[in-house]
């Protein structure tokens, strides 16, 4: 009992971590923005693109946590981690496809908001991502899932996405 409920906080934790992060990057983004007295570079147009980027993206994250929960049989957090990799849907074009949902909703946030900063801010954020999912989230992954996980990581690309049939796919 006091395992679950351990993991369980520890799950807690990871979701407040991973809500935290959004708003040091947009906080960032805008505290850049007025630092740098950045003028309007949006008008309604890119407004409008930045409202459906935000949606687009946070469908995507929707969407893979929908499948890490129902298909991984699991969670998100390191906590309470999926029992199954999951390499269907956005799985199966990227291995990362909730980090560009997140990119996406910053994208998005930043052109919705007039955030010309936030395109400064952007790359950082990419770039630590890109050291959390290299570093960390790659290792425990082929230490939980073994062969399979370096198969799928062999055939389905990190970030740049592979359209179309991929080696090993029927």
């Amino acid at each position: 009992m006091f395992c679950r409920k351990a993991k369980r906080v520890g799950t807690v934790a990871h979701y407040i971590g991973v809500t935290t992060w959004y708003f040091v990057v947009i906080f960032l983004a805008i505290w850049f923005n007025e630092v740098l007295q950045i003028p309007s570079l949006f008008g309604l147009p890119f407004r409008v693109i930045g409202f459906v980027l935000t949606a687009l993206g946070l469908s995507l994250i929707g969407w893979t946590c929908w499948l890490q929960f129902g298909v991984g049989e699991g969670t998100t957090s390191f906590s309470e981690p999926t029992g199954k990799l999951v390499t269907s849907g956005p799985y199966g074009i990227v291995r990362n496809p909730m980090m560009y949902g997140q990119f996406v909703v910053f994208a998005g946030v930043g052109f919705f908001l007039d955030l010309g900063a936030m395109f400064v801010v952007l790359p950082l954020a990419i770039l630590a991502m890109h050291g959390v999912i290299v570093w960390v989230e790659e290792p425990s992954l082929k230490r939980r899932f073994g062969e399979e996980w370096v198969r799928y990581a062999q055939r389905v690309p990190r970030w740049i996405p592979r359209f179309g049939k991929t080696p090993g796919s029927r």
